[in-house]
C-alpha cells in the first residue's frame, strides 16, 4: 500500500497524473512485465510478432528456390558456418540496434526488416511503372533486406542488464578515423553476414546487395581504405576466399534499392528511437524503477514490443511536442496492454 501511494505522489508531482477512474500500476503488474523474457515480449506483442510474418512472406515469395532456402535457412536457425556459433535467441526477439537508438527493443529487427521490406516493393512498383522497365529483380532486394542485419541476432539481451552484449568472437567496429573516410560501421555485423553469405556460396550480386545496405555502391565505393569493396574485401579475407571488387560502371540498379531504403534510418534511430526511449526511462523512474537497471531496461522493452517508438513519437508530435503527452500514453499502456497483444 505504501509503494502504490508513493506512485501516485510521483505520478501527480510530474504530470502524469491520473484519471479519477484509473488505478495506479501495481507491483503485481510491473512483476509479471519485468519477469518476462525478451522472447516472450516479441512473440505476444501483435504488432512485432506480425512484422516477423510479414517478413516470412516476403522470404517465401521468393522465386528463385536455393535464394529461398538459403534465406529461410539463415533466419528460421540462425547459425553462423563461419564463427562456429548458433545463436541464442531467435530472429523475432532480436534487436536492430546495439544500443539506445533505432528499433532497440525484442522484436525489433524483424520491424526492422519488415519496414524496408514494404518500401523496397513499393519502390520496386513505381520503379517499373515509371520509367518502364521490364523487371526489378524483387529476389536479389527481398533477400539482400532480410540479411542485411541479420549478424544482429548475436545482439542478445543480457539477462543480468537487460542491456544488448555481443559475444567475444564478434568483429569490432572500425572506421571512420580522423581525416579517413566516414564510416564507422566496417567490420562488425556486416562483416559477419557478408562472410557468411561468401562462405555459403551465395551469388555474388546478392553479397554485394546485402553489402549495399550500408554502402551506396556510388559514392561509397572506396575511399581512404573504407567503403563497399573495402567492406567485401575484409569478409573475403575472414573466409580467405578471393575479394569481390565492384566496378564503377558495372553497377546494379537493385543493389540502389537497398540502400536506400536501410539508409532511410536517421528518424528512425536519432529522432523517434531516442525519444521513446527517453520518455519510457523517466516514465520508469517516476514508477520507482532505478533509471538504466534492469528492471527499468526489461520495461522498455515491454512498451516498445507493443507500440512503437514511432507510435509513441506520433503522441508527442500531435500534442506540439509536449513530453507529458507522450509519458501519459505510455503509462496507458503498461497499465493495460491487452489490445496490443496477441495470446500464443
Amino acid at each position: 500500500m505504501r509503494r502504490i501511494l508513493g506512485v501516485l505522489c510521483i505520478l501527480a508531482a510530474t504530470g502524469l497524473a491520473m484519471p479519477a477512474d484509473a488505478q495506479p500500476v501495481s507491483q503485481e503488474r510491473l512483476n509479471s512485465i519485468v519477469s518476462m523474457t525478451p522472447e516472450q515480449m516479441a512473440t505476444t506483442g501483435a504488432w512485432t510478432k506480425s512484422a516477423h510474418e510479414r517478413v516470412m512472406a516476403h522470404i517465401n515469395s521468393i522465386k528463385d528456390v536455393k535464394i529461398r532456402e538459403l534465406v529461410l535457412d539463415m533466419v528460421v536457425k540462425p547459425e553462423s558456418k563461419v564463427y562456429n556459433a548458433k545463436a541464442n535467441q531467435s530472429f523475432l526477439a532480436s534487436p536492430a540496434a546495439g544500443g539506445k537508438g533505432h528499433h532497440y527493443y525484442p522484436g525489433g529487427l524483424p520491424v526492422h526488416v519488415a519496414e524496408w521490406l514494404d518500401v523496397a516493393m513499393a519502390w520496386a512498383d513505381t520503379y517499373e511503372k515509371v520509367y518502364r522497365v521490364e523487371k526489378v529483380d524483387r529476389d536479389l532486394v527481398i533477400a539482400a533486406l532480410v540479411l542485411h542485419d541479420w549478424a544482429k541476432v548475436w545482439y542478445e539481451w543480457n539477462a543480468e542488464t537487460g542491456l544488448v552484449t555481443k559475444p567475444q568472437w564478434y568483429p569490432q567496429a572500425w572506421g571512420g578515423e580522423r581525416g579517413k573516410a566516414k564510416w564507422k560501421w566496417m567490420g562488425e555485423h556486416g562483416a559477419v553476414v557478408y562472410a557468411e553469405l561468401m562462405k555459403r556460396g551465395a551469388p555474388e550480386s546478392l553479397i554485394i546487395a546485402t553489402a549495399a545496405s550500408h554502402f551506396d555502391p556510388h559514392w561509397d565505393l572506396e575511399k581512404d581504405g573504407e567503403g563497399l569493396n573495402a567492406a567485401l574485401a575484409e569478409a573475403a579475407k575472414i573466409v580467405n576466399m578471393p575479394p569481390i571488387v565492384v566496378q564503377p560502371g558495372k553497377q546494379m540498379a537493385e543493389w540502389w534499392l537497398v540502400t536506400y531504403t536501410d539508409g532511410a534510418w536517421s528518424f528512425s534511430h536519432y529522432i523517434a528511437g531516442l525519444t521513446a526511449l527517453k520518455a519510457i526511462e523517466e516514465v520508469a523512474v517516476e514508477l520507482g524503477l532505478k533509471a538504466g537497471s534492469l528492471d527499468a531496461s526489461k520495461l522498455s522493452g515491454f512498451v516498445l514490443s507493443r507500440v512503437s517508438d514511432f507510435r509513441i513519437y506520433e503522441v508527442y508530435q500531435k500534442a506540439g511536442f509536449d513530453m507529458a503527452a507522450a509519458k501519459k500514453f505510455i503509462l496507458e499502456v503498461i497499465q493495460d496492454s491487452s489490445k496490443y497483444e496477441v495470446k500464443n
